[in-house]
């Protein structure tokens, strides 16, 4: 494995340069605009006001200029997603009406804006000697206005995000890193599970170990949110991958990543990245689409998606979604099938009150897994194990798992006097699986089995916020206030006598044979252990977003928390953790440089209790991580494109650090270390570059204090873009390119050291849209076929032990949309 040198200069310097010498450029670029548009102050024209500083798009995706007419002029503009899809806007003239501009935008596409309420709505054109009909609908929203990217065909996100500080802010206007996985970006690669689009999320990377997977930010843990609320589970690290790893993201509109700590918004937690999947909603108009492919290993896959109106009035919206997947691995003897149903419900209830209601349905079953167990490289002495192929399964086949998971969630949103608003959101997951069994080679020396029973992982939370604007010495501020509490607990039955650590010599197998020589055992004299595991927040928070001048801005917060959390299981240890009046404090300064680019600076706090425990057998007390951050942002080309560059340093308190030892029990010590550091840089691009150019690419550098940090990429690069033919022979052809390059990476314990050096991969896809309805695709992985290791773990009782990534693979996919 050939060492790769790094592509762009290890200096932040450099890009900060390359940042400033491109925004004069970028900015002459953008057509001309009356007005200041985009700029705080901005008025709310109506149905027949001029759209003064309304910017005059020139052929974008119809649904993204749709959505910056609605968000610059405050007009709500409703439409399908699929009614849009392909089509091209065309260029308006500056100063025109909001009307005047949609008829503009809309000439010659077959589509027409009908005047409904404060807003319109996009309908097909009537077909000649038919005239125009629609029933009373009551438009309270555009798609795009709330943050939405599906149907606008865009590697950004336009609208608003809640994801930092939980008041609505653009990307610009949040001072720490954002990133933005939209619904094209994960069409478009055939990113379907949640492992699948953080592969190719600007600086997040992916570790497997074994049939696990976990994912990481400036080098420690992520945490998990679905539209905000939190997503947690056992302390078991298997239970947590099989959990939200391998999640269907069929009914997910986009997955918005925050850097960093995020206490304001999560309460205890890592202070790595808050990974928050935003669901898709009922739509206005009628829409359905629906897909199939087939790919290597025997992957097949089939969904659904039909959304719109139920009443006439348009009042009662549905959505459901449906998938289903049946697929073989590169592994030998390794499958897995699932299926998911997604249903949601939106009601006006009033003018004024709407109440959406959902659930999403999970079932997957897997065979031949070996859990959290990878090849071995090195012995605990240091002596060498003989490399085993990629197809090299340590799992017996007769291994496996059936999954059942349900999620109930729901909101009341309400609007109240002087623009104000209170929501009121609840969320409930049940998962659980009866009986999941397990062998595996352990090392090269010994196979252990294992049986688990009864497994349960709940979570519920309920949050109730109020927020609105309000006027302080001549200008007006934005405020937000809440209160919530979130459980989960989790439970699972364990053998007290596992048939751990047998000899294969006993067995009468090799290692080189991989986990198909495992007979399954008899299972009948096992003592069962109960383990359980129980947390519980309780928090009030505020933020703020206050304008201390025309172009600066104050965003701050307070967040108090107490939390509590009793874990007990027979095996390892019992503990019983209580943090009352937490405080995790956040501020942030946002400088608007000029109509294109902000300048930010921010702090962030967030806490997070351990039970890794010390050669003596005590928890450590609760880590706390403070991340301070300083960066630019710009909007470029009528907000089309999104570009950003971050300095960050990350303070932490009460870090565990592996002191090379064992605790009483036998696992991996750890001490405490105060002012452990992290610190880096990121780079960030998303949005059309030019006319059917689609972009998203970063660059990401981190250092750290603590020992072990090897086993994160210093440098990770990923570029992510795609090219439309709008016309002549190619026109409907999409083609595109992924890749991922990250730097060297090791584990090593006092014999031996495990190495990977720096990689690439390359993802290629290409589509061809027939017609307006119908599309074929073709997606390759791993196109080089790049052997690389995903993983590497230092079991410090049994060596060094390896993971490997995936091979090629290729998929062909086929769309319909109605």
């Amino acid at each position: 494995m050939r060492a790769m040198q790094p592509l762009f200069p290890p200096a932040p310097i450099a890009l900060a340069a390359a940042l400033a010498l491109a925004t004069p450029l970028l900015a002459a670029a953008q057509p001309a605009a009356s007005g200041n548009a985009g700029a705080p102050g901005v008025g709310t024209p109506g149905v027949g006001t001029p759209a003064a500083g309304v910017p005059t798009a020139s052929s974008q995706p119809l649904g993204a200029a749709l959505g910056e007419l609605s968000a610059a002029t405050g007009t709500p503009i409703g439409f399908a997603p699929a009614l849009v899809a392909g089509k091209t806007a065309r260029t308006f003239s500056a100063g025109v009406t909001t009307r005047q501009a949609l008829d503009q935008l809309l000439a010659g596409t077959g589509l027409i804006a009908v005047p409904e309420g404060r807003g319109f709505i996009i309908k097909a054109a009537p077909a000649a000697g038919e005239t125009a009909a629609l029933g009373t609908v009551t438009v309270t929203a555009q798609a795009n206005r709330d943050g939405t990217t599906e149907g606008t065909g865009s590697y950004t996100q336009t609208g608003p995000t809640r994801t930092a500080t939980g008041l609505s802010l653009t990307l610009r206007e949040t001072p720490q890193s954002v990133s933005v996985m939209t619904r094209q970006r994960m069409d478009d690669f055939k990113l379907e599970t949640l492992a699948d689009v953080m592969e190719q999320t600007p600086g997040i990377a992916v570790y497997r170990q074994g049939n696990a997977t976990d994912f990481q930010a400036r080098g420690t843990s992520v945490n998990l949110q679905t539209d905000g609320m939190a997503q947690v589970s056992s302390g078991w690290y298997y239970l947590t991958s099989t959990l939200f790893s391998l999640d269907d993201m069929a009914e997910i509109d986009r997955i918005e990543v925050l850097k960093g700590s995020s206490g304001l918004v999560v309460g205890k937690g890592n202070y790595g990245a808050t990974v928050n999947m935003i669901r898709k909603r009922p739509t206005r108009e009628f829409q359905a689409s629906a897909r199939a492919s087939a790919g290597s290993w025997d992957t097949y896959r089939a969904q659904a998606d039909i959304s719109g109106p139920l009443n006439e009035a348009g009042t009662l919206r549905g959505r459901l979604v449906a998938s289903a997947m049946d697929a073989g691995s590169f592994r030998d003897y390794e499958k897995s099938n699932s299926q998911m149903l997604f249903g949601a419900l939106e009601a006006d209830l009033s003018p004024d009150t709407q109440l959406n209601v959902g659930m999403t349905y999970r079932q997957r079953e897997a065979s031949g897994i070996g859990t959290t167990q990878p090849i071995q490289r090195y012995t605990r002495a240091g002596a060498e194990v003989p490399w085993m192929p990629r197809s090299f399964n340590a799992g017996a086949p007769w291994g496996g798992y059936e999954q059942e998971t349900l999620n109930l969630f729901g909101s009341l949103e309400q609007r109240l006097a002087h623009d104000w608003k209170a929501e009121l959101k609840f969320s409930h997951q049940r998962a659980t699986m009866d009986d999941m069994k397990a062998g595996y080679f352990y090392d090269q020396d010994r196979a252990s089995f294992g049986r688990w029973a009864d497994m349960n992982n709940d979570n519920w939370s309920v949050n109730l916020d109020v927020h609105g604007p309000f006027t302080l010495w001549g200008r007006t501020h934005e405020l937000l206030a809440g209160a919530g509490i979130s459980r989960f607990s989790g439970s699972a039955k364990l053998p007290l006598n596992p048939l751990s650590l047998v000899p294969l010599a006993d067995l009468g197998v090799r290692f080189a044979q991989g986990g198909a020589a495992l007979r399954e055992p008899d299972y009948g004299n096992l003592n069962w252990g109960d383990n359980s595991f129980n947390q519980k927040q309780r928090y009030v928070y505020a933020a703020g977003r206050f304008q201390l001048g025309d172009p600066l801005q104050l965003i701050a917060g307070l967040r108090v928390t107490t939390f509590e959390e009793l874990d007990t299981t027979p095996y390892w240890w019992n503990s019983d953790m209580k943090e009352s009046g937490v405080l995790t404090p956040y501020a942030g300064l946002v400088y608007e440089l000029n109509r294109n680019v902000s300048l930010y600076g921010s702090y962030a706090n967030i806490f997070q209790p351990q039970t890794s425990q010390t050669e003596q057998g005590t928890a450590l007390p609760p880590e706390k991580g403070n991340t301070f951050e300083l960066g630019a942002k710009g909007e470029f080309l009528d907000r089309r494109l999104n570009a950003s560059l971050a300095l960050y340093w990350m303070k932490t308190r009460n870090t565990g650090e592996e002191t090379g030892g064992l605790t009483p029990g036998g696992d991996t010590a750890y001490r405490a270390v105060s002012s452990a550091t992290r610190h880096g840089w990121e780079l960030e691009m998303s949005g059309e570059l030019a006319r059917g150019w689609q972009a998203q690419g970063s660059v990401v550098q981190q250092n750290s204090s603590l020992n072990g940090a090897t086993a994160y990429p210093e440098y990770q690069l990923k570029l992510g873009t795609t090219y439309r033919f709008q016309q002549g022979a190619l026109s409907g052809l999409t083609v595109g390119a992924a890749t991922r390059w990250q730097g060297k990476t090791s584990v090593s314990n006092a014999a031996a050291t495990l190495a990977q050096e720096g990689y690439a991969l390359l993802d290629l896809m290409a589509r061809y849209q027939v017609d307006r309805n119908l599309s074929f695709s073709i997606n390759v992985n791993n196109a080089t076929d790049r052997k690389y290791l995903a993983g590497m773990t230092n079991f410090s009782a049994a060596g060094l032990f390896y993971t490997w990534g995936a091979p090629r693979s290729v998929n062909l996919g086929v769309r319909y949309d109605y």
